[in-house]
């Protein structure tokens, strides 16, 4: 494939891709790129909660697709009533903790809050 000066290293890059500059190029990338880009398993994502219901919550963690943050999966502690800890509209950060063959996702935000705690336990030493 031929190298031309607007070209990256993505997926992208075997597409033909026209700008002026190199500016416009990439910001045509990052939004084609947002626009395809699927879950990945183990990234955190900054989502919005889209709905609550009394096992947990849907959050939008990219334009449209939402995953499954269970109430087991939202604290530390027993969360008794999930609207307790979460409101819709709220933006969390959540970890993509697994994602089925039919392509539903489940989240976490206590796997972060865990690896913040930890975090924070080893910088006391």
């Amino acid at each position: 494939m031929p190298a031309g000066p607007y070209r990256t290293g993505s997926a992208l890059a075997s597409r033909p891709l026209a700008s002026a500059d190199q500016t416009s190029a990439q910001k045509a990338i990052s939004i084609i790129q947002e626009l395809t880009a699927t879950p990945e398993l183990n990234k955190t994502y900054l989502g919005k909660i889209q709905r609550i219901t009394d096992f947990g919550a849907f959050v939008e963690i990219m334009p449209g697709t939402d995953g499954l943050l269970h109430v087991s999966e939202i604290a530390n502690h027993r969360v008794k009533d999930v609207r307790d800890e979460l409101k819709e509209g709220e933006q969390i950060l959540v970890k993509v903790i697994n994602i089925d063959p039919t392509g539903k996702i489940r989240l976490s935000r206590k796997a972060l809050l865990q690896e913040e705690g930890a975090a924070a336990a080893g910088g006391q030493k």
